[in-house]
């Protein structure tokens, strides 16, 4: 038994925040109905398609264990057949600009009418209410605007983005978790409710103690690189044959680091940095100091001699290396997925390890409208005549 086996999600989103957001409710057990234009479907199914097979890397990163329904819901037939899903269904997730869910007479006014008991939760740019429910926006935007960049980059460089859209990501997980917190509300209260998260909001909320210590002193954090301003040594050194980071953030490891890491013991005394706050205004000579000492061995080396003495230590590698290293194969986290066509797809799994209730097994991203005559007829109670009817008025494809 899965945690939310029986929930059914009817999921209007697409690219990468709704869809991280309704794969993680289907990674707990939530059957997915993903409702896509049939006009090519999630914007992401074009994006970065693999050299070889006809497959977006995008789209099947964050759509496992989904069911494509193709309806165009801007035709009548089309709303008509999407209200009576919403009957059979306990949760909407949609992230279109504000406005065009009501613009059709799919917004929450109009479907908690239909099912009181329905979760409608929509991902946005700035919110739905409020001066800037109307602005579009996107996961690069916020995070240039929240000051979340002015964090990333080198000390003297320039702000940079992370290389993978995190806000979006964030957005998502918190947005599967207020649908979780919804859910179990309503078997208290006896009814849904609306849900609002934006990226904006998120990235905000992801300045962690940046954001505080600008509330708290007025103080604007600068940005440090792979480096650390509350704790050292944190960030990356170079070994005789490449990088590697390390991670100490009390003085009981200091000690343990250079007596038994470094065979240094005399740096634990030492006045530059004999407790955290010293370590922190030297640490630039202290970065220098390490490599140094790190430029005498291998990375293979220092991470196992460290790792010993129970120094958090690791390779910094790209993705190749990581997907095929010992670490992920001992975590098992690349596994073969299930696909219509092709028997050999491989992809990453939740990381969620429940004991009683586990996550389900990976199901790869479904073909575009590869379940609508199906759902159809066992959700909405569709005959022949009406699927044919809907396929007359170009409702389906």
């Amino acid at each position: 038994m899965t945690a939310l086996k029986g929930i059914r999600v009817l999921d209007f989103t697409r690219v990468l925040s709704g869809p991280y957001c309704t794969m993680t409710l289907g990674d707990l057990g939530a059957e997915i109905i993903k409702i896509e234009n049939p006009e090519g479907g999630d914007d992401s199914r074009t994006f970065n398609i693999s050299k070889s097979r006809p497959i977006s890397t995008y789209f099947y990163a964050v759509n496992r264990n989904k069911r494509s329904v193709t309806i165009d819901f801007r035709k009548k037939e089309g709303r008509n057949a999407i209200l009576a899903l919403v009957k059979g269904v306990d949760v909407v997730v949609e992230n279109f600009r504000t406005g065009v869910m009501e613009r059709y007479g799919l917004g929450y006014e109009e479907l908690s009418v239909i099912n009181p008991k329905l979760v409608f939760c929509s991902i946005s740019a700035y919110g739905r209410e409020g001066p800037l429910k109307a602005r579009a926006g996107y996961d690069p935007i916020v995070q240039a605007e929240s000051g979340f960049m002015s964090q990333t980059g080198e000390e003297n460089g320039a702000p940079m983005r992370t290389g993978v859209s995190m806000m979006d990501i964030v957005t998502g997980l918190f947005a599967g978790q207020a649908v979780l917190g919804a859910l179990l509300a309503r078997d208290r209260m006896g009814r849904g409710q609306k849900i609002d998260v934006p990226l904006f909001d998120t990235a905000v909320n992801m300045l962690h103690h940046a954001g505080s210590a600008y509330l708290l002193d007025d103080i604007v954090m600068p940005r440090v690189g792979n480096g650390n301003l509350v704790a050292q040594p944190v960030g990356m050194y170079q070994a005789s044959d490449g990088p590697f980071m390390i991670t100490l953030t009390n003085n009981r490891l200091w000690r343990v680091f250079c007596e038994v890491g470094l065979l240094r013991s005399d740096l634990v005394e030492d006045p530059l940095y004999h407790d955290n706050t010293a370590r922190v205004a030297n640490r630039l000579a202290l970065e220098d100091l390490l490599n140094s000492i790190f430029a005498t061995d291998t990375r293979v080396h220092w991470i196992a001699k460290l790792g010993a003495a129970g120094i958090p230590a690791g390779e910094v590698r790209d993705v190749g290396q990581a997907l095929e290293s010992m670490e992920v194969a001992a975590r098992e986290l690349v596994t073969q997925q299930a696909h219509p066509v092709y028997d050999d797809v491989r992809g990453i799994r939740s990381p969620m390890n429940l004991s009683e209730t586990p996550v389900v097994d990976p199901v790869a991203a479904p073909d575009l409208g590869a379940d609508t005559d199906a759902v159809l007829r066992a959700l909405a109670n569709y005959d022949d005549a009406a699927i044919g009817a809907m396929r007359k008025a170009k409702a389906i494809p």
